[in-house]
């Protein structure tokens, strides 16, 4: 065999020899990117079972913050991947750290997994707070969680752990109050499936008290409770005795911007569903509640001050309280207190009971009144001669707007114009704005005798009407007061004016103008008797209004302007009800008129034939009287006979006659002293006698 052959012979093994290599070397590329594959479908998985661990075991992850993150650069995971015993210790180590079983309170932590060549990332944050289920709860509705719950709260409190308390899925037997520290949330996992009746499911979290106290107990600044249904429990041995479900008491403090929120209370049958309550001058203010969700409860939602004390500026958003059956209910929402409580606000509160004996909404006290806006009132078989909003004659200022389906509301709704339920059962009262000052323009002043038509007034200023201020309204002087200083404050007081007993409140004032702070005043005698005043001047050179709204003395009504400084004035108003003011106009009504101006009537001509007469309808009541060229020719013995175009009784006319001769004759339709016949420019006056006959 030649050289040749021989290196040929050996090309060709070395290049099967190579390719067999080459084939050998593809298989374990193959192989070793299968493995990798695996693995990082496995990190995958393993991501995704974490993700879902901790959505389970930490409800933080579903709240806003959430406190899981991954942070991605490449999201290529083929590429720098990080080998199993490099991930899954830091994978542990996450799981650890969101479950929280090492530890009671979950620390700021940030931590990184492989750093490697393609920047991928993976970071947790957990923020501060406190898994109940750490302090021993079993929430199997048997075992008493009391002691266990109690201990999360006060070491969230104590700063132990962190300010919120997580409370797991389950049902927690209670036998005693849980109180809730200022600072700390009780956080649940929802209250379940239904707002009608106690399902325990869905991942719900419960508290199912069984005792004679409140369930829960909220004393402290910026405490809260939401995502919870709690229950007066009836199982385990319990009956429905409960004093009620969440109580906020102030006792010799303030208690304020406590939180309820998506909260069910269930089933206090004996007694409050939620209860405010300040004693021995304490005081509840800005507390929130949204979505208090109330059922089968005696009292519903019930506010309670005692002298002294306080319970104002409150907000509720949504909500409900509603029952089943008749009997269940006594009050849906009752404000009775001897002490401050008002400015507390419904927003959207249905209050939907087949029946309550009281009523569905009672206000009691004279330092008490409550406003609902939007609300919607139900009581399908409330009887109608009870109502479904009772407000005790000591409260006023009560607003409340809405609907109201079934039955009606008591209360006097000139001290409550607010109340604006319009239905079929029931209207609220608007009282018409008129202006009974009846010259309010200020006309007739009389400098020699210094008297004012319509107006009481005292010598120690001096009054004249201005020449030089542009007044704010047509035909409504300025009237100029140079106060003299002595004998006390000079007083601005209408005369003659008509007592309106059927109206509680009384809104007026005046349009000022003084350099001088503190120059004028509005008064008034207070339904108590006592003298209540507005804010004065400010003494700043501009025109503003000075005026007040309250209660009034209807026994002894005194209504006044208090003047100790220079002041111009102009346009006062005084309307009874609770209603805007109505500067520059005066009084004129169906029932009755005093006017200091000008009445002007309207004019039109009238063009019609003898005897019978026929005047134009609703176009005035003074009529030129054309005789078309023959005056002496015309003689008239009756005005709009026909039914048709008749006046009403009392109408009064004016006839002109601008030429001489026309005679209108006394006759059965013509009641006058005798036969009139015109001379140039002449006028007659006639008034209609009787409703439905052409006579006069």
């Amino acid at each position: 065999m030649t050289n040749n052959n021989r290196n040929n012979i050996t090309y060709i093994y070395l290049s099967h020899f190579l390719g067999i290599v080459s084939m050998i070397a593809l298989a374990i590329c193959v192989l070793l990117f299968q493995h990798y594959q695996e693995e990082t479908n496995l990190l995958r998985e393993e991501l995704s079972h974490l993700q879902t661990q901790c959505m389970a075991t930490n409800p933080l992850m579903n709240d806003h913050d959430t406190m899981v993150r991954m942070k991605t650069e490449d999201n290529n995971l083929t590429g720098g991947l990080l080998q199993q015993q490099e991930y899954q210790p830091v994978l542990d180590s996450l799981l650890r750290a969101t479950t929280q079983q090492q530890q009671p309170k979950a620390a700021q932590a940030e931590i990184a997994v492989g750093n490697n060549n393609n920047g991928r990332q993976l970071q947790i944050s957990t923020s501060s707070f406190t898994f109940a289920s750490e302090f021993g709860v079993v929430g199997d509705g048997t075992a008493d969680d009391t002691a266990a719950l109690q201990a999360a709260l006060d070491s969230a409190s104590n700063d132990d752990s962190g300010g919120i308390v997580i409370l797991p899925a389950g049902v927690f037997f209670t036998t005693s109050r849980l109180q809730i520290p200022a600072g700390v949330t009780l956080q649940g996992q929802g209250y379940g499936s239904s707002p009608l009746s106690w399902q325990g499911d869905a991942g719900s979290s419960t508290i199912a008290y069984c005792g004679t106290d409140y369930a829960i107990g909220m004393n402290g600044h910026n405490a809260e409770v939401k995502h919870v249904a709690i229950y007066d429990y009836d199982q385990n041995g319990c009956v429905h005795n409960a004093a009620g479900g969440i109580i906020l008491e102030a006792h010799q403090g303030l208690l304020e911007s406590v939180l309820v929120n998506n909260v069910l209370l269930l089933l206090f049958t004996e007694g409050v569903g939620l209860h405010l309550k300040a004693t021995s001058q304490g005081g509840i203010a800005y507390a929130n509640f949204q979505n208090v969700r109330i059922r089968q409860a005696k009292r519903g939602i019930a506010l309670e001050a005692e002298t002294g004390s306080f319970i104002n500026s409150n907000t509720w958003l949504a909500g409900a309280i509603s029952s089943s059956g008749a009997g269940a209910a006594e009050v849906g929402i009752i404000v009775n207190a001897t002490g401050a409580c008002n400015e507390n606000i419904f927003y959207g509160m249905v209050v939907d009971l087949v029946t309550s004996d009281l009523a569905h909404v009672y206000v009691e006290g004279s330092k008490t009144n409550l406003k609902l806006v939007n609300a919607r009132l139900e009581g399908i078989d409330q009887p109608i001669d009870r109502p479904l909003v009772k407000i005790h004659e000591s409260s006023y200022g009560n607003e409340m707007t809405g609907s109201l389906g079934h039955s009606y509301v008591d209360g006097n709704l000139n001290r409550n114009p607010g109340i604006r339920f319009m239905e079929k059962t029931t209207v609220g009262l608007d009282p018409l704005p008129q202006n009974q000052f009846w010259n309010a323009a200020f006309k007739g002043y009389d400098a020699t005798t210094n008297s004012l038509p319509g107006w009481s007034i005292t010598t120690n200023a001096n009054l004249a009407i201005s020449t030089t201020e542009e007044p704010l309204y047509p035909d409504h002087l300025v009237l100029d007061v140079q106060y003299l200083g002595y004998g006390g404050v000079f007083k601005l007081q209408a005369s003659g004016l008509p007592p309106v007993p059927g109206h509680d409140h009384c809104t007026f004032g005046i349009y000022a103008k003084s350099t001088v702070a503190g120059s004028i005043s509005a008064a008034m005698r207070y339904t108590s008797g006592s003298i209540t005043s507005s804010a004065s001047h400010a003494g700043d050179g501009e025109w503003q209004f000075i005026g007040m709204t309250s209660l009034y003395d209807k026994s002894a009504p005194s209504f006044y302007f208090s003047i100790d400084g220079n002041v111009q004035l102009t346009a006062p108003t005084l309307v009874f009800g609770k209603a805007p003011a109505t500067p520059g106009g005066s009084l004129i009504s169906s029932s009755g008129a005093r006017m200091a101006g000008t009445l002007s009537y309207g004019m039109a001509t009238s063009r019609s034939s003898c005897p019978n007469w026929v005047l134009p309808v609703n176009e005035g009541n003074v009529f030129n009287m054309d005789l078309q060229g023959d005056p002496t020719g015309c003689t008239i013995t009756t005005i709009n006979e026909s039914a048709a175009d008749r006046f009403p009784k009392g109408s009064t006319i004016t006839l002109l006659f601008s030429e001489a001769g026309t005679r209108v004759q006394s006759n059965l339709h013509l009641k006058l002293k005798g036969d009139f016949v015109s001379s140039v420019n002449s006028a007659l006056t006639l008034m209609s006698a009787l409703q439905g006959n052409a006579e006069w």
